[in-house]
């Protein structure tokens, strides 16, 4: 009996020492197998980042700098910006003949792809529709400010300007700026204007602009920190298009009427 249950006992470590063997082969293949995918996947992977990356224009814009670039208006020349967003599309018609600086600054951070993907973070009712702000709080900018052209006659419903907290200058612009979309344009009426004007709606005044209006927040106070949509917004992109005036019908962008 001695011998039968010693032969057993090799028998089983035979069996158990090939069973081991047998795992550590499998599990060589099985790393053999996954080290072959990942050469093959990495680059795979690699390949379609880019390519995402690509289709939805790169990576993030730098929204910070220490000044505005240098920006040439050309002489006779219409500069319009198409501002595409969640709700539609407005076209505004950018007044470089009376706010060169103004537009300057528009044109600077439109190009620079500033705007794209920000929200509209201020929606006051029959009053202004407001973006602009990296942070999307009101409290944002791109680093630096200007000194803007503040409009000799006013503003009107479709005007569009930058916005500047209270207590800084007349005309003091960085990249926020809101739109006037209702009677509460009266508020703004009141001289000195305070506001750098940038240009008037001409396409999507209303349609887009009223359709991001109608989201104001039925609840919201004088505070703009209520004023806040009840959808949120976002500009997609917005675009600098330049035609000679004597193609775009006018010599200039007409000027707000006085109120």
């Amino acid at each position: 009996m001695a011998k039968q249950a010693k032969r057993e006992r090799q028998r089983l470590n035979r069996e158990a020492r090939r069973q081991a063997e047998l795992a550590a082969v499998r599990r060589r293949k099985q790393w053999r197998t996954a080290r072959t995918i990942a050469i093959f996947a990495v680059p795979l992977v690699i390949v379609f980042v880019v390519l995402q990356l690509r289709s939805s224009g790169g990576s993030e814009p730098d929204r910070k700098f220490s000044k505005r670039g240098e920006v040439t208006l050309k002489a006779d020349t219409l500069y319009t910006a198409t501002i595409d967003t969640s709700e539609g599309k407005m076209v505004v018609d950018l007044d470089a003949t009376a706010a060169p600086e103004s537009v300057k600054n528009f044109v600077f951070l439109a190009r620079k792809n500033f705007y794209d993907g920000l929200t509209f973070h201020r929606v006051a009712k029959d009053f202004v529709i407001q973006t602009g702000d990296p942070k999307g709080n009101g409290s944002g900018g791109p680093g630096y400010q200007i000194q803007a052209e503040v409009p000799t006659n006013g503003y009107q419903v479709g005007s569009v300007a930058w916005a500047k907290g209270g207590q800084e200058p007349a005309g003091t612009a960085g990249s926020q700026f809101f739109v006037v979309t209702g009677q509460g344009v009266d508020a703004l009426n009141q001289q000195p204007y305070q506001y750098g004007i940038v240009g008037t709606v001409v396409e999507g005044l209303d349609t887009t602009v009223q359709k991001i209006a109608a989201l104001a927040n039925p609840n919201a106070t004088d505070d703009p920190a209520t004023q806040r949509p009840t959808k949120k917004v976002t500009i997609k992109k917005v675009t600098i298009a330049e035609s000679p005036t004597s193609t775009a019908g006018s010599t200039a962008p007409a000027a707000p009427p006085g109120s």
